[in-house]
């Protein structure tokens, strides 16, 4: 084929994968948008004293054991220790 051919062989395939994703892109916004509208957004369930905005807030529920801090503390100055050397 002469070089007229293979551009506009060129084009048209440019063109085509262009319009395919084009159109897939446009579906898939109509199909969030029609989620957004239809599907109910998911709700906070209530609990007692406050525990579901402490734990969005990034407090734990639970206390957290003293012995525990103690040992991952220790670790990771082992570590350190170790990384320097």
């Amino acid at each position: 084929m002469d070089i007229n051919g293979l551009l506009l062989q060129a084009t048209t395939l440019m063109g085509l994968g262009m319009t395919f994703v084009f159109l897939f892109l446009g579906l898939l916004m109509l199909a969030v948008m029609l989620m957004a509208k239809y599907v109910p957004a998911d709700k906070v369930v209530s609990r007692k004293n406050g525990q579901a905005e402490k734990e969005a807030a990034g407090i734990s529920a639970t206390p957290v054991n003293p012995k525990l801090i103690a040992a991952i503390t220790g670790a990771v100055q082992q570590y350190r220790k170790t990384a320097k050397a």
